[in-house]
């Protein structure tokens, strides 16, 4: 280990730590410790084809934010839990149909264009905070700047750590093409908001009915 790797890792277990009363904090050492594993589990998602392997690890970040989410509103009135169902196990059900189709679109969309990891990140996260809480997040930052923004900021995590760290261990599989910066963003934003609308007056009706 290098002074790199081992202040990481004391900064990884702290914030885990810190995450025992705030789990929400726990995504920043899973990003860590992704990061710090990161040729190991390259390695082991190139055993499976990249469908499999990006689609699968986007799930299973998407999923494990929305267990640190469930853990942070375990506590709180059932009405006031800011999350998809306040019911836990409805909530991942519900989550895992909602990452799947985020990550798909992600999918379809890296095989065509490319993207940075940064890009992924701040693209998702802008999602995230114009449709999150049905876009209070985004009217908090007009009726509270400071406030308003330091929250949008952590929703920016929220939503763009998981397809981030998925394109962190299966970005040199894709064979994608350097297009200029207004398709890159203008095209992402777009297929994804129709994605977040599809899951919210499609798929999410149908799921809740079942």
């Amino acid at each position: 280990m290098n002074w790199k790797q081992i202040t990481l890792t004391i900064l990884g277990l702290i914030l885990v730590l810190f995450g025992i009363n705030d789990p929400m904090l726990l995504i920043f050492p899973m990003w860590i410790f992704t990061y710090l594993l990161k040729n190991k589990l390259i390695l082991l998602l190139n055993r499976f084809p990249l469908p499999v392997a990006f689609i699968g690890a986007g799930v299973f970040f998407g999923l494990a934010t929305e267990v640190f989410a469930i853990l942070n509103n375990i506590s709180v009135p059932l009405e006031q839990r800011i999350l998809i169902s306040p019911d836990p196990v409805l909530d991942l059900i519900y989550g895992f149909f909602y990452y799947l189709l985020l990550i798909f679109t992600w999918y379809i969309l890296l095989r065509k264009i490319k993207y940075s990891k940064k890009e992924v990140f701040l693209i998702t996260g802008l999602l995230g905070v114009f449709t999150e809480e049905g876009g209070q997040v985004f009217l908090r930052i007009l009726s509270s700047p400071i406030e308003g923004f330091l929250y949008a900021i952590i929703i920016m995590f929220v939503y763009g750590l998981f397809p981030m760290l998925a394109y962190l261990l299966c970005e040199e599989r894709f064979e994608n093409k350097q297009k200029n910066l207004f398709l890159r963003y203008g095209f992402a934003i777009v297929v994804l908001f129709l994605q977040w609308a599809i899951y919210g007056i499609f798929l999410l009706p149908i799921l809740k009915a079942i």
